[in-house]
């Protein structure tokens, strides 16, 4: 299965460009005629994973998954890149392609369009091929509507309201309005509930869900690649953390974490984190789910990975990285002494492997560094993974969620069970204040670079506090980005979002 994601998508691409006609439109090199898919078993496998790779594309775009979580958090600053100063200065309708192409959705409803497709046309091969067997069909359903409600997930928590299509029928949404984000938060959390029902905890052959190799490969193949309980599970904690029900998160933190023997997770060390072939290759035992790019299936690239961004010399020939974090930003977030991330010693040197040249005006962010090695002369590529939830993520979210259900003792042990692994040390007794805040606090070190940090200031309600948006914009709707030009063109019944009616 070569390349498991890139060359699958051009066989069904077409499915999802004529679903969304002029409102969705994507390049591609190869077109397979919709009549002649939906026969055989390979086309559901085709179909299937080209979902996958729609969303890889969507959230790699120009690191659209970096802009959208990461930079408008304020801990990065930008060396010299003006489109990635106006994300940081949250100028969001400034003139610039980057912005332009991060502005638009249509990428997230090519996943969208391609998921409906599935679900309506899958069962026709099924009824076609007797090969692929209604337990293959039920299976592949639930990857699917995983994926849709993940997706629908980030529509919602990066523009608001966003039109909801959940039929094929309805691909052409010229006239659609906007749905509330509420309704489309509550429609992704009963596709993740109604998924995670068919979905094994493994790929191993061992479950009532998944029996044999699927697709013909086994469980290492697709660890963290495919949807599996935990990774419903995560999605779910972190829609209901969303609608502000945290009994709900710490339910299904919970069952991540009761069941990690199951899903065969436990929490990396802090060598594996920073590794080449560690955690973020997305192979580590703490990756719940993530979006590959393994150079053994020639998935390996320049764009859309962090250390196009973050990187220099000595790890990439590249004079000077275009974001960073300043040095008094690093000792604001590192400021307990044994931190194996990054602590400064009593000496004035520094330990850890989460910033390379600390000395220099503008510390190297070295946390993310997954090269593909090539043949002389040296290319510049990568193969680390979109991680999308890792364990550590979700012990630290449950931990946020049981002090909102004032359960203050389990959330300092949550909290601690990381600061230990990472050599710190247990933290004291302490209010529910002030646990919420170390547990702020903790996120931002732990996750720094994932595609966290945004997320979590609009969802603790520290926007304010920590960029330079007023309590005022935030009230006024500036968390949310702009909706495109191109979208509110093509579809009247749309309305910019207020903050962005300028």
């Amino acid at each position: 299965m070569r390349n498991r994601f890139s060359f699958i998508i051009l066989l069904t691409i077409t499915c999802s460009v004529l679903s969304c006609k002029k409102t969705l439109t994507t390049d591609v090199t190869s077109l397979v005629p919709e009549a002649n898919m939906w026969q055989v078993k390979n086309d559901a496998r085709s179909a299937v994973f080209a979902t996958y790779g729609l969303l890889r594309a969507a959230l790699a775009n120009s690191n659209a998954f970096m802009a959208y979580g990461e930079l408008r958090g304020g801990d990065f600053r930008i060396s010299s890149r003006q489109d990635l100063n106006a994300v940081l200065s949250n100028n969001l309708n400034a003139n610039y392609s980057a912005l332009e192409e991060w502005k638009d959705w249509q990428r997230f409803y090519a996943v969208i369009a391609q998921a409906n497709l599935c679900i309506e046309k899958l069962q026709l091969v099924s009824k076609n091929d007797f090969r692929y067997r209604p337990e293959d069909l039920k299976l592949d359903i639930a990857n699917i509507r995983y994926l849709r409600a993940l997706t629908y997930f980030y529509l919602a928590r990066i523009w608001g309201d966003v039109p909801l299509i959940t039929t094929n029928a309805a691909g052409y949404f010229k006239g659609l309005p906007a749905t509330p984000q509420a309704t489309v938060l509550a429609f992704a959390a009963n596709e993740a509930a109604a998924a995670v029902t068919d979905l094994p905890w493994r790929y191993d052959g061992t479950w009532p869900e998944q029996q044999g190799n699927y697709w013909n490969q086994n469980d290492d193949y697709w660890h963290s690649t495919v949807g599996t309980k935990a990774s419903c599970y995560a999605l779910l904690a972190h829609i209901a953390a969303w609608q502000q029900d945290y009994a709900m998160t710490e339910k299904y933190c919970r069952l991540v974490m009761d069941n990690s023997g199951n899903g065969g997770y436990t929490v990396a060390t802090t060598s594996q984190l920073t590794a080449e072939d560690g955690v973020f290759k997305g192979k580590g035992l703490d990756v719940i789910f993530s979006l590959s790019f393994s150079a053994d299936y020639q998935e390996a690239s320049v764009s859309g990975h962090v250390e196009d961004w973050t990187l220099s010399e000595p790890f990439v020939p590249k004079k000077t990285a275009d974001i960073y974090v300043p040095k008094d930003s690093v000792l604001a977030i590192f400021d307990e002494a044994g931190d194996e991330r990054f602590s400064l010693n009593q000496d004035g040197t520094s330990s850890g492997n989460f910033f390379t040249n600390f000395n220099n005006s503008a510390p190297m962010f070295s946390k993310i560094k997954v090269r593909a090695i090539t043949q002389a002369p040296v290319l510049r590529s990568y193969e680390s993974a979109i991680i999308i939830f890792r364990y550590e993520e979700i012990i630290l979210l449950r931990a946020a969620a049981a002090i909102r259900i004032n359960d203050v003792s389990h959330a300092q042990d949550y909290l601690n069970m990381i600061r230990s692994q990472r050599g710190l040390g247990n933290l004291a007794s302490k209010d529910g204040n002030e646990i919420l805040s170390y547990i702020l606090k903790e996120r931002r070190r732990e996750l720094l670079g994932e595609g966290w940090r945004w997320f979590d200031l609009v969802q603790f309600k520290q926007v304010a506090a920590y960029t330079t948006l007023s309590q005022t914009d935030v009230d006024n709707g500036a968390t949310l980005w702009p909706v495109s030009k191109s979208a509110l063109a093509n579809n009247p019944t749309l309305i910019q979002n207020n903050f962005w009616k300028k």
